[in-house]
């Protein structure tokens, strides 16, 4: 890694830009207004994957047994519901098990137990005379 300081940092060339410029910033690397850029589709290693552990090929139609491609990737909820409703697919949000009590911190403290003692410093000299 390299670490510029004075002359060279990027803070005194954005200072040289703009008084070179009549204090104006430098133009941003795109237009406000162009969209951003598409979702990155995966990579094909997921295939391989999927198909080394499951032995079926993902991207094969079910019906047809043609070749699929991926044509978009949707992670949008409200996206996904309205596709799978359309479809007839949509079965309602997924029910979710309700949360439980944390375990008790301490453990229960056993006051018929012989090896209990309620003094925090007992004496252990003592313990075991008969």
């Amino acid at each position: 890694m390299i670490r510029y300081y004075g002359w060279y940092s990027n803070k005194m060339r954005g200072q040289r830009y703009m008084a070179a410029n009549g204090g104006l910033a430098a133009e941003p690397l795109r237009p406000a207004s162009t969209p951003p850029p598409p979702a990155k589709l995966p990579s094909r290693k997921w295939r391989d994957v999927i198909l080394k552990v499951w032995h079926t090929d993902p991207l094969q139609c079910p019906h047809c047994q043609n070749r699929m491609r991926v044509i978009a990737v949707i992670e949008q909820a409200g996206v996904i519901e309205k596709i799978l409703r359309h479809k007839g697919l949509w079965c309602g949000t997924p029910r979710v098990a309700p949360s439980r009590a944390p375990p008790n911190a301490k453990p229960a403290q056993q006051e018929d137990s012989p090896y209990y003692a309620s003094d925090p410093m007992p004496d252990y000299d003592n313990v075991f005379t008969d």
